[in-house]
């Protein structure tokens, strides 16, 4: 939703263990470093998401040595990458990884020829100098021990080269210019893949029924700390209104689709900062607040939103009629039924008849859409039947 220049969010990087070009035989053995960073980028899913960056000025003669630490900007933390088994996700980018000299060549080659000149690449002291900073304990002795990418099916290099180790992942900004614009430089960011908390197990929605609270919730009116949830839909109520959104079971798209919906990986981004992982095998839901509400279990979920993970509890597998009336339900389900394209996303009951909003959409994870009301109607039951009024 809501990039620094030199690190493009908006990225698929595929990383793999060869080069379309035949290498020499020195150029074909990785360094201890990038077999360290390939393991770690091959292991089963994880998300990286930024915490941290480092900028220096520049002089006449190159970057200068007096490395600080800068705070993100808030675009700076939409930066997210997923690795799962080798593949590094961002966007709609591949890269595949190519030796240095091939990476070298293809730089020099995006310069125009009057510029050739000005165009320099970080030293192996200015990589450890950034990385020393960015809290890395360990150096590099070669730059050829870094990961270095191109454009699978293009000539775009990454501007940046990779190294990780554990749960960080550096990304090193390699390049820089002595043609008098001197500016404040970015050196490198750090990101991590928050170990996770326990994994969401695929759930089948039926057994999700029931009445969940949150023991550390402060109730209030917009905030009541229940959540019910009944036959695919999760009901909660705000002041004097009853919201409807969709219980989503991410298995029914693609991971494609998934990858490319923007609302979907900003929730992930947000699942990682709590420590959790949405993922396309999730079971999830979401509210006009924005909150993310992912399922662990059949008994336990989290709510994820502004920074704060709340858990919930199942305290029972029935919703009572205090807490839901069956009108409501009767009135959700109907107007769903008379108003084909459209679905009733709440239910405000004043002194008068209840007034139903209808939205386009309230599959919160993947639709823009999701509890736009756009249309309200005043409606009253008679014999069991929902009429408009």
């Amino acid at each position: 939703m809501r990039k620094s220049s030199l690190l493009p969010i908006v990225l698929l990087v595929l990383i793999t263990t060869g080069c379309s070009t035949p290498q020499s035989k020195s150029e074909s053995t990785a360094s201890s470093k990038q077999i360290t960073t390939q393991k770690v980028l091959t292991d089963d899913s994880k998300t990286w998401t930024l915490v941290q960056k480092v900028v220096s000025n520049q002089t006449e003669d190159g970057p200068d040595d007096n490395l600080k630490t800068a705070t993100p900007t808030s675009l700076d933390k939409t930066t997210k990458w997923t690795t799962a088994k080798g593949q590094l996700t961002s966007a709609n980018h591949q890269y595949k990884q190519i030796s240095l000299k091939q990476w070298k060549k293809q730089c020099k080659k995006t310069q125009l020829k009057p510029l050739q000149k000005y165009y320099h690449l970080m030293t192996v002291n200015q990589v450890n100098a950034t990385l020393k900073q960015l809290g890395a304990n360990f150096e590099i002795k070669q730059l050829s021990e870094l990961i270095f990418l191109k454009g699978q099916t293009d000539a775009t290099v990454f501007p940046q080269a990779l190294i990780a180790k554990g749960h960080h992942l550096y990304a090193i900004n390699m390049q820089y210019m002595t043609n008098g614009l001197y500016t404040t430089l970015d050196r490198g960011q750090v990101m991590t893949d928050t170990p996770p908390k326990p994994k969401a197990k695929p759930t089948a929605r039926p057994r999700l029924n029931g009445t969940w609270v949150a023991a550390k919730t402060t109730t209030s009116a917009n905030d009541s700390g229940q959540l019910l949830i009944k036959d695919g839909y999760l009901y909660q109520k705000r002041y004097d209104s009853y919201e409807r959104s969709a219980i989503q079971s991410l298995a029914n798209y693609s991971k494609k689709t998934l990858k490319q919906n923007p609302i979907y990986s900003t929730q992930q981004a947000a699942a990682t900062k709590a420590g959790y992982q949405l993922t396309a095998k999730s079971i999830a839901s979401g509210d006009s607040v924005g909150y993310l509400y992912l399922f662990i279990n059949d008994q336990q979920l989290v709510r994820i939103g502004e920074g704060i993970a709340t858990q919930y509890d199942k305290t029972s597998p029935q919703v009572t009629t205090t807490d839901l009336p069956e009108t409501n339900i009767t009135i959700f389900e109907q107007m769903d039924a008379q108003n084909p394209g459209e679905v009733a996303s709440t239910i405000t009951t004043k002194a008068s008849a209840p007034i139903v909003g209808l939205s386009a959409s309230i599959n919160y994870l993947t639709d823009a859409t999701a509890g736009q009301i756009t249309d309200n109607r005043g409606v009253d039951i008679v014999n069991g039947e929902v009429v408009m009024n």
